[in-house]
């Protein structure tokens, strides 16, 4: 007796490294919205602290800036991850194919549609792609001028030159004042795209069991072939 198990293959999509971190990015987006609420307009007044760096809004403005390193470091190694690791090289970036492909696109906006199947080669279909690779470039944005602000306060150190550094974007931005507008409407940006990124990972598995929420939390995705006659 044939049984179902046997009429699906099982594709190693995503590595154990790729999936700790997509869910410790996602962490510490949360962590760096909810402490920057209440940096841009502080909600809580406990009792006064004598100490110069423990009170609330001190600790609060503490967390933020380890959330905003630590996730300043799992970009960096995001991107290492994209270019030198061998299984992004050989399943990742084959998404590029897609995003050059008229075809590709014509297939996924049907897809979308219900008009029609799409059976990507990579990892992401041409709007996923695109849709990651501006995520990408607005997390990297958001990271520098959140640097910028971070800077502003030191005179050496590490914040000394990260000021140096970014001080041509700082001018070209406006000046701290739009490196802050900024970072407030890049913050908004990724609030929105959280939910419309849970519904259409939603709505994708949905559509195609095993090929779209599953791997990213075991890695494999499974895709449905025809018994053998």
């Amino acid at each position: 007796m044939i049984t179902e198990r046997e009429f699906f293959a099982k594709f190693y999509r995503f590595s154990a490294e790729i999936r700790g971190l997509h869910w410790l990015r996602a962490l510490l987006i949360f962590g760096l919205v909810a402490t920057g609420f209440y940096l841009a307009k502080p909600f809580l007044t406990p009792s006064p602290a004598l100490e110069p760096v423990n009170f609330q809004n001190a600790l609060v403005r503490f967390w933020h800036v380890v959330f905003g390193f630590a996730l300043a470091f799992v970009t960096i190694m995001r991107i290492f991850l994209f270019f030198f690791d061998e299984h992004s090289r050989r399943y990742e970036r084959d998404s590029f194919r897609d995003t050059f492909s008229l075809t590709a696109w014509k297939q996924q906006l049907k897809y979308y549609l219900l008009l029609g199947p799409y059976d990507r080669q990579g990892a992401y279909g041409p709007l996923q792609h695109v849709g990651y690779m501006t995520l990408m470039v607005l997390l990297l944005l958001q990271i520098m001028t959140g640097m910028i602000l971070h800077a502003a306060n030191y005179q050496g150190g590490l914040g000394g030159v990260l000021g140096t550094l970014l001080g041509p974007l700082t001018v070209w931005l406006g000046g701290l004042a739009g490196v802050s507008n900024l970072h407030y409407i890049i913050m908004w940006v990724l609030i929105i795209f959280v939910p419309i990124h849970l519904y259409m990972v939603y709505w994708t598995a949905h559509r195609s069991p095993g090929s779209c929420a599953e791997p990213m939390f075991s890695g494999y995705s499974f895709k449905k072939i025809p018994p053998k006659s």
